[in-house]
Parts: structure tokens; C-alpha cells; sequence
């Protein structure tokens, strides 16, 4: 896999995602500054034409009333009065030949331009120590109809002309340098993104690679990508953990099964060798049909338990009732118990019903007295207790011994599959007894428990949940 180094970033940042989205939102961003900026551009220079605009039509409606009152001559004096002081009103006072009669504007205007709407734009250039200053008019024009007198009326607008221009390029250079700092921004960020990414890309590559106890590196703070990582090595944990347990599994199978075999070919070949007699190929094919039935029930367990894990669609749930579940087993294997000296006692005295699998439960509790006869009747008096009682929520199911039991530290590891406390595997059992009770147990949603018991043994409890 091609891993992605900074010289790429500088090269061609947009490769990046991080680079891309920071880019976009930068953009869109801009766009709604933009158009923000444009609508209070427009608005304001509107707002300021408008105020404007105002008083100049006050003022030609003035004149107006004047010039019905006194005439041309009543418009001259005004003019005179009014241009005799500071304004920023402006008055020009045209004849019918177009020569200048009155105003504060000394030179001829420029630029004019009529709009549609009866409202003239002008320039005109006044002389400031020496030089020409330039400025910028807006007005409205008055023809008296006596003597066709010609008057300009308006406002300087310089000021306002000025406040939009540096109003429209502040939002212009705004606009920008939000795009300029939001881009370079994401390039310097996507940069430490991207720092991270190769990292993650680099310890992949090395799990890849078949070192599963590589760990994607973490940094401080809670972001997503910490977030992800932690993710990521909870899983390589599981993973790690599930091909150690692959490869302890695969070796006891492979002991598990090579050693009946071996003791089924050994048989045969010295009943071979030894020129028996019928009674002797008898008790030798007997033996080779007794570790055959060992191996099938090996396989039995390791499917029962597969089908469990893998929620298969045969396993369904009837109501049964543990009292006569408990009962049968004890019958079953009570004269086996006898036989080697142990006292099976039940304990139940009233019909429990559930709703489980039969076959699921009764294999659970044979595994379990099984389990009991073969490492709990080391004591003098071995006894072997399964009993069953029931509350509101919940219905407890017990098998219990009173012989060596097991250590705090080995309860973990014992319920795990081939996995046999009796570490030279020289008593009978496959290791998977207890993985095969911990799955019905998860089977039928209930708990499973390994107790001490007092002075000594081991209570396997099971709790069910009573959905009666």
C-alpha cells in the first residue's frame, strides 16, 4: 500500500480530504460572507442615497414654492443668500441661453448623466491652492416656464461616495482574507492530519505485516481519530487474543486426537502381532470402538457448541420441566457414580417449568456430573449434589462436589475450549465440558458461576431467568 507523505501534501494538497472539506467550507464560508457584505453594501449605500435624495427633493419643492411666489427674481435672491455660506448644497442658475447666472458651482459640469427617474449624476472641479479637486454631485434640475430659467439643485456626495467605495473594498479585502487564512489555515491543519494519518498508516502496515502486537498510536485530547484508534486496538486485542486461544486450541486438538488415535492404531497392530484368538479380536475392536466413540463425542461437543455460538436456526426452546430433567439424570447416572464409590444426591422438590432446550440442558448437566466424578471425588465421602429451586425473577440450577475444586485464578481459563486443568491429559475428556455449558447457558440468556464450595469442592450455578 502506498503510503502518503508530507512532500505529497505540499505537492498536491487537494488530495487530501482533510484539505478538500477545509477547502469547501472555506469557500462556502466566503460565499456567505460574501453575500452577506453585498446585502449590507447595497442596503447602506441605498439607506444614504435615500437620505439624500430627501432633502434635495425638500429643497427643490422650496424653490419651487418660492419661484410661485416671487418668480425668477425670488429664486436669485435665494441662491445669493444661500451659496453666501457653507453648504453642501449645490445651486447652478442657468438663462434660457444657458449662461451662467447664479451658484455656488464656478465651473461648468461634467460627466452628466440623466437617469430614467428625473435624477442627474454630475462632477465638477474646484480649485484647492492651485490644484483641481474634483468632486461628485446629485441632483435635480428646475425650468421655470416664464422665462425658461434653468436651476440645478443638489447635494455633494462626496462623503457618501467615499463611505461605499471604502465600505465595498473593506468587504472585498474582508472576503479574502478569509479565504487566504481559511485555506492556508486547512493546509497547515490537514498537515497535522496528515501527520497522524501516516502514522496509522505505517503501524497498519506493520499489523499487516503479521505483527499483531503493534498498537495504533493515540494522542492526547478525545477527537475522533483517538476515538477510532482505541477502537481499532480494543479490536487487535480481541484478534490477538482470539489467534492465541486458535493456536492453544490447535494444539490440543491435535493432542486431544492424536493420542485415541495412536492408542486405536497401538491395539490393532499388537492384537495383529500377537496371533490372537477371537475372544482377544473381540477386546481389541471393543477398545478401538470405545476411543471412536471418545473422538465422535469430541466432535459432537465441537459442533453443539458451534451451533450455539452461531445462534442456528434448529435450536428451538419448548417448555420443559427441570424437576423431571434433574431426576432422569440422576438416573442415568446414579449406577455410574455407585460404581466408583460417590454418593449422587438431587435436590429438587417441586416442578420447575421453563422454556429452553431440552437437549441443550440435559448435555449441560451430564458434562457437569461427569465433571464431578472425575475431579471431585478425591475425599474420603464423595458426594455429588444437582438441584434446581425457583424465585419471582430468576431459576437456579446447581451442581455441586465436595472434592479439591478449582483455583480463583484458573476459573477464567477452565471454561475456555480444551482447556483441562489436568495439564498431562491423562484423565478422560476433551476440554469441553464447561465451554459447552458456558454457551447454553448464554443460549437460554442466563449466567454461569464458579463457587467455592465449603469446607472444600466446586458449585457450578447456573441462573436462568424466569420468564413465567
Amino acid at each position: 500500500m502506498e503510503q502518503v507523505t508530507l512532500y505529497d501534501m505540499i505537492n498536491n494538497p487537494f488530495n487530501f480530504v482533510s484539505f478538500r472539506l477545509i477547502f469547501i467550507y472555506t469557500v462556502l464560508l466566503g460565499l456567505s460572507v460574501s453575500l452577506v457584505l453585498m446585502f449590507l453594501y447595497f442596503t447602506t449605500a441605498r439607506d444614504i442615497e435615500l437620505e439624500a435624495d430627501q432633502k434635495i427633493i425638500k429643497k427643490v419643492e422650496d424653490l419651487n414654492n418660492i419661484y410661485l411666489r416671487f418668480r425668477e427674481q425670488g429664486l436669485f435672491n435665494y441662491i445669493r443668500r444661500e451659496t453666501s455660506r457653507a453648504t453642501l448644497d449645490i445651486y447652478r442658475l442657468y438663462d434660457s441661453d444657458d449662461n451662467y447666472l447664479a451658484g455656488n458651482i464656478l465651473t461648468e459640469l461634467e460627466d452628466i448623466k440623466n437617469n430614467d427617474d428625473g435624477w442627474l449624476e454630475f462632477s465638477y472641479k474646484v480649485s484647492e491652492n492651485g490644484k483641481d479637486k474634483i468632486f461628485y454631485g446629485r441632483g435635480r434640475e428646475l425650468i421655470t416656464p416664464r422665462q425658461n430659467f434653468r436651476l440645478i439643485v443638489g447635494r455633494v456626495v462626496n462623503d457618501e461616495k467615499v463611505l461605499k467605495e471604502r465600505f465595498f473594498y473593506s468587504s472585498l479585502w474582508s472576503i479574502l482574507l478569509i479565504l487566504f487564512l481559511g485555506v492556508f489555515g486547512g493546509y497547515f491543519l490537514s498537515r497535522n492530519f496528515l501527520k497522524r494519518i501516516s502514522d496509522i498508516n505505517r503501524t497498519s502496515k506493520k499489523i499487516m505485516d503479521g505483527n499483531l502486537k503493534e498498537r495504533l498510536p493515540i494522542s492526547r485530547g478525545k477527537d475522533e481519530l483517538n476515538e477510532l484508534s482505541s477502537n481499532l486496538n480494543d479490536m487487535l486485542d480481541r484478534l490477538d487474543s482470539l489467534m492465541s486461544n486458535m493456536k492453544e486450541v490447535t494444539d490440543n486438538v491435535a493432542h486431544d486426537l492424536r493420542t485415541p488415535l495412536n492408542r486405536i492404531r497401538t491395539n490393532l497392530e499388537i492384537t495383529l502381532m500377537s496371533n490372537p484368538n477371537l475372544e482377544e479380536y473381540k477386546k481389541s475392536f471393543e477398545e478401538a470402538i470405545n476411543e471412536t466413540d471418545n473422538l465422535i463425542k469430541t466432535f459432537n461437543s465441537i459442533l453443539s457448541i458451534s451451533k450455539v455460538e452461531s445462534g442456528a436456526s434448529d435450536l428451538d426452546k419448548s417448555e420443559l420441566n427441570l424437576k423431571e430433567l434433574i431426576i432422569n439424570m440422576h438416573d442415568l447416572y446414579e449406577p455410574i457414580t455407585e460404581g466408583s464409590g460417590i454418593k449422587l444426591n438431587y435436590e429438587v422438590t417441586e416442578n420447575i417449568v421453563i422454556k429452553g432446550n431440552y437437549n441443550l440442558l440435559s448435555q449441560s448437566l451430564a458434562n457437569l456430573i461427569e465433571n464431578a466424578v472425575n475431579y471431585g471425588s478425591t475425599n474420603i465421602d464423595p458426594t455429588i449434589n444437582v438441584g434446581a429451586k425457583q424465585t419471582d425473577d430468576k431459576i437456579s440450577l446447581w451442581v455441586s462436589d465436595n472434592g479439591v475444586g478449582i483455583n480463583d485464578q484458573d476459573k477464567e481459563k477452565v471454561v475456555e475450549r480444551f482447556v483441562r486443568l489436568d495439564t498431562s491429559r491423562s484423565l478422560k475428556g476433551s476440554g469441553l465440558g464447561l465451554n459447552l455449558v458456558k454457551s447454553a447457558v448464554r443460549f437460554h440468556e442466563g449466567k454461569f458461576q464458579l463457587i467455592d464450595a465449603k469446607p472444600s469442592g466446586l458449585i457450578v450455578l447456573i441462573e436462568l431467568p424466569n420468564c413465567s
